[in-house]
């Protein structure tokens, strides 16, 4: 996200053991006029406006946009108003945080109930992103995040939202993945191979140049 990349945020049950509840964490996709079809729901949640939660249900806004969108703002910044409301049914709610560029920003102590809504001015001088997350615990674990949206980016004019540490870490996490690939993974057909690794190599020069390119 802190190199421009606009990710939505997608998950679900990874069932390791007996004691994972299957289900027990899920997306959510906002459809809008879309049909309710397992197509749409791929092409809504490839545009951004979900949140993945163990429980809490999320509207979230920033200017009026839902996750997955861009607000764009001058040269000089600006104050951005972030809009929130979280429900849940049976997870207590300890707090909602307003998340900027991967740091909490603002937070609401909401003390376990089940539901809280709240909004916050949030001043922006260079692009970043802006999501929300909410901590919560079913086993009453401090600091658990019950539930978190993807994000909406703050486009400031002139001011790339570009992290040249995050990108030299992701870099490093492609040239991980191509060292795998040629060394101890398990060798695919002779064609599957290619195409993995012209992948990893084409992300890999993407990254690169934008590095360049960003000084």
């Amino acid at each position: 996200l802190s190199i421009g990349y606009q990710v939505p945020l997608c998950g679900g049950s990874d069932k390791m053991s007996a004691s994972s509840l299957l289900g027990g964490i899920r997306t959510y996709t906002n459809l809008g006029d879309r049909a309710f079809t397992y197509e749409d729901w791929l092409a809504a949640t490839k545009a951004g406006n979900t949140f993945v939660t163990v429980g809490p249900l999320i509207e979230f806004q920033v200017e009026g946009v839902a996750p997955g969108g861009k607000v764009k703002l001058p040269a000089t910044g600006g104050t951005v108003n972030v809009t929130w409301n979280v429900e849940s049914v049976s997870l207590p709610i300890d707090a909602v945080e307003i998340v900027v560029g991967g740091l909490a920003v603002e937070q609401t102590t909401v003390t376990k109930a089940l539901s809280a809504s709240g909004s916050a001015a949030i001043p922006v001088t260079n692009s970043t992103w802006v999501a929300l997350r909410v901590r919560g615990s079913y086993k009453g674990q401090h600091g658990e995040i019950a539930a978190h949206t993807s994000a909406v980016q703050v486009l400031v004019e002139g001011k790339a939202l570009f992290s040249p540490k995050d990108a030299m870490a992701v870099l490093e996490q492609i040239e991980g993945a191509i060292a795998y690939v040629d060394t101890i993974a398990p060798r695919p057909a002779a064609q599957r191979f290619k195409q993995m690794r012209a992948t990893l190599e084409a992300a890999h020069n993407r990254l690169h140049q934008r590095m360049h390119n960003n000084g």
